[in-house]
């Protein structure tokens, strides 16, 4: 049972032949009510206080959870990332090395083309020499049996 200041001012107290001084106890009781509302309004403030500071704690709490998941998250992702970078520089350096060898590959090919090329044009240059050494020849061998002097035999 909780008593209330309220409780303490209306307390009634059987009178007997030789009890207390009735204005002694009404104002004892008047100084105790006054001391208990001072104590039950202190009690209210302080419940209040406190329930302001664990919601305060909790908030603190709250957010160092936060912030501690913050970290394990952003450290995470900044792994993540790191791993993917990795891997996309690795795909970077496969790519340009496929790259590099199809070139090498595609100027090998070149090479032989234009060895083939090479080979094919000084025989055909050997070919139109050894025409042109045959048409001069010919042209030659015309230009002396005209610049010979008939004989009378009939032949040219």
């Amino acid at each position: 049972m909780r008593i209330s200041a309220l409780d303490i001012r209306q307390q009634q107290f059987t009178v007997r032949m030789r009890g207390f001084d009735r204005q002694e106890v009404g104002a004892f009781l008047e100084d105790v009510a006054e001391d208990y509302e001072s104590v039950v309004k202190e009690n209210a403030i302080l419940k209040e206080q406190l329930a302001t500071l664990e919601d305060h704690s909790r908030n603190i709490t709250e957010h160092e959870r936060t912030l501690q998941d913050t970290l394990v998250t952003t450290h995470r992702l900044t792994e993540e990332m790191k791993h993917a970078a990795k891997r996309e520089a690795e795909i970077i350096v496969r790519d340009a090395e496929m790259r590099g060898e199809k070139m090498t590959e595609a100027a090998r090919a070149e090479e032989t083309r234009l060895k083939q090329e090479l080979v094919a044009l000084r025989r055909t240059r050997a070919q139109l020499v050894e025409e042109l050494r045959g048409t001069l020849a010919r042209y030659d061998r015309m230009l002396s049996s005209e610049a010979k002097p008939e004989t009378g035999d009939g032949a040219p």
